[in-house]
């Protein structure tokens, strides 16, 4: 903005400047005191500059970038998660009442140590829900067990 040599900017360059659509090109002219010139909309060039350093200084940009790089930064979050949260992991409805005793067998769990085994992707991620319903079921001898407080301090699974 500050190289063109234009003493007015229309909608049109306003828009090519800022990479905004017609709407909002009128409404950003608006706001920074733009007017209507037949059927343009145009900005005095200085004025504009003056009153883009002015917004830039405040307070309010400043927290307006920090909105928008929590924005980008949300959305790159929630699209790194997307494919996680279209897995559906099959697991028989009794699952949610599971205790400790009740974990299929591959899960070793004594003081220290948690051991998994699983043939899959799928298998793994239906056993940690299996375990981790079985914990919210059984939290006090989860505490025995890691605490090696249980009488035979190993634990596995049934066979």
């Amino acid at each position: 903005m500050e190289r063109l040599e234009l003493p007015i900017v229309d909608r049109a360059i306003f828009e090519k400047v800022f990479a905004v659509g017609r709407r909002r090109a009128i409404q950003l002219m608006h706001h920074f005191d733009g007017h209507q010139v037949g059927r343009t909309f145009v900005i005095d060039r200085r004025l504009l500059l003056d009153r883009l350093r002015t917004v830039r200084s405040s307070a309010s940009f400043d927290y307006e970038q920090t909105r928008r790089v929590k924005v980008v930064e949300e959305l790159d979050r929630l699209r790194k998660l997307s494919p996680g949260r279209e897995v559906r992991i099959p697991v028989q409805p009794k699952v949610r009442d599971n205790r400790l005793a009740d974990l299929p067998p591959g899960i070793h769990l004594k003081p220290g140590e948690l051991r998994m085994e699983f043939t899959g992707t799928e298998d793994l991620l239906r056993q940690l829900f299996e375990l981790s319903q079985a914990i919210l079921n059984d939290y006090r001898r989860l505490e025995e067990i890691i605490e090696g407080r249980e009488t035979g301090t190993t634990f596995a699974a049934r066979p």
